[in-house]
């Protein structure tokens, strides 16, 4: 289970109900998420357990709020044009600026036909006749990337679910990418909604069972290196030395010192016993 907090503040907050800062800032103005109650800054559990209760009427509150805020966009720039620059061609299309910027990332808009900056007419009124299946395709709300994807599993498993499972279960079929963002794979919650709890269970199962077993490897292998090694004054201690004669023997070659400032026992040992003067 995800461990309980004190207070969350509005980054912790915006992830918890799986929204962006944008979306997150939007239900602030909209009411759906109260102001906060601890110093004006940060809210209380108590605050917060009845909003990730509606998290899903949030969401729908927020797709709607979208959807009226297009249909506004598109009407303030109905007049028609030669080219279209991106900002009006967003209005135009009815789309708010993540759909654009997505849309555009996944090939769904075409490059700037004018210029290499703007759009013709002609693109223009191509794109705006398949404006609702363009919408359909992009959704209401914003595609995850694998970080907040893990944040969405881990709410609705109670798992520890890293960004790395989430790479796990799309290698192995079972969370599929709805499309990519700057070159990394980004999902959906229909997608993430889909994937059966068992399968994220054994994912982050083996995950928790290897890192266990390579922190048990580690402890093994640093008791091996306690055991066959000297630290430097009980190098020096052995050997009858100083601290100085133990560093200029290391500088002349005659003893090894090792990266992590230990000294080989069994060479400390034989340097010992070929030593006249002990």
């Amino acid at each position: 289970m995800n461990a309980p907090r004190s207070e969350y503040g509005p980054v912790v907050l915006a992830n918890e109900l799986e929204l962006t800062h944008r979306l997150f800032e939007r239900a602030r103005h909209l009411g759906l998420v109260p102001p906060p109650d601890v110093e004006d800054r940060r809210w209380s559990p108590a605050v917060v357990a009845p909003l990730l209760e509606r998290r899903a009427d949030i969401a729908a509150a927020l797709a709607a709020d979208v959807a009226e805020r297009a249909a506004k966009l598109a009407q303030e720039t109905a007049r028609e044009r030669e080219a279209y620059g991106p900002e009006v061609l967003r209005r135009r299309l009815g789309l708010v600026r993540w759909q654009f910027d997505e849309a555009r990332e996944r090939g769904l808009i075409p490059e700037p036909d004018v210029d290499g900056r703007a759009w013709s007419a002609a693109v223009e009124a191509e794109l705006r006749a398949g404006a609702a299946e363009l919408t359909a395709a992009l959704g209401a709300v914003p595609r995850v990337g694998a970080g907040k994807a893990a944040v969405a599993l881990g709410h609705t498993t109670g798992l520890p679910v890293t960004a790395d499972d989430i790479r796990k279960l799309a290698e192995a079929g079972v969370l599929v990418a709805s499309g990519e963002f700057r070159g990394h794979p980004t999902y959906s919650r229909e997608a993430l909604s889909a994937v059966p709890e068992a399968a994220v269970e054994e994912v982050v199962t083996e995950r928790l069972r290897r890192a266990e077993t390579e922190a048990q490897a580690a402890a093994e292998l640093l008791r091996r290196r306690m055991v066959e090694s000297l630290s430097a004054t009980e190098a020096a201690e052995e050997l009858g030395w100083s601290a100085a004669r133990l560093a200029a023997a290391v500088a002349k070659g005659a003893l090894t010192r090792a990266e992590d400032g230990r000294y080989d026992r069994a060479e400390v040992m034989a340097l010992a016993a070929a030593d006249p003067w002990r």
